[in-house]
């Protein structure tokens, strides 16, 4: 049985995961903020994982009884969503970056020794931190994160290279979930559907690439 261990499982698009890897019979492992407050169903075997907490990143790969087939990194912050290009708010950029990026980061280093031979790491970016596509200030603190998520899925790539672990950023597209808000076109099952054939196709798409939800690669 193949198995996947799913960052950030509690709502939206990691949830979206958790919920179809298990419907295909996979051994789903769950990295929730707070486990005991989740409903998911007994199959799923869950794990606190707070990715601004470097402690219980080390505890979960420590804990791990399985080699995993996929890591996916769902867990994400966004950040005030600024208007303008604008100073932001000390205490938010350290929440902000402490999540998005050295979550990433830890997560990676940790449990890269944890992977199945030719095992991938799915790290979920953004389209907001395309360099190549920046066509406005609009939540300027979440596109720095992202873009400094998608230089950590170009350097982790070239690090694990020799190993076999494929590693790749993924923009799920403009989602209905609690981040991306109810005027969002796509809904987590098309998004999640699609991204997963990208995970699951590692000839088409290379460790170190940027892809979207439909396979399109990405500037960065």
């Amino acid at each position: 049985m193949k198995t996947v261990l799913v960052v950030g499982a509690s709502r939206g698009l990691g949830l979206e995961f958790v919920r179809q890897y298990a419907a295909s019979g996979w051994r789903v492992l769950a990295g929730l903020h707070h486990p005991a407050s989740t409903d998911l169903p007994a199959a799923i075997t869950t794990h606190a994982i707070d990715v601004c907490n470097l402690a219980s990143i080390d505890a979960v790969a420590e804990a791990l009884q399985h080699e995993l087939d996929h890591l996916v990194i769902s867990a994400g912050a966004l950040g005030v969503k600024n208007q303008r290009f604008e100073t932001p708010d000390p205490e938010d950029f350290d929440r902000v970056m402490r999540t998005n990026v050295l979550g990433t980061i830890a997560l990676i280093e940790q449990l890269a020794p944890r992977m199945a031979a030719g095992g991938t790491i799915a790290v979920l970016s953004s389209r907001m931190g395309s360099i190549g596509d920046a066509d406005s200030p609009f939540a300027l603190l979440y596109r720095c994160s992202k873009a400094a998520v998608n230089m950590v899925v170009k350097c982790a790539a070239s690090a694990y290279a020799d190993s076999g672990l494929r590693i790749v950023a993924l923009y799920p597209g403009w989602v209905r979930t609690e981040m991306g808000g109810p005027d969002a076109p796509l809904l987590p099952p098309e998004s999640v559907t699609g991204m997963r054939r990208v995970i699951d196709d590692a000839d088409a798409f290379p460790s170190g690439g940027f892809f979207s939800y439909r396979g399109d690669p990405l500037p960065w």
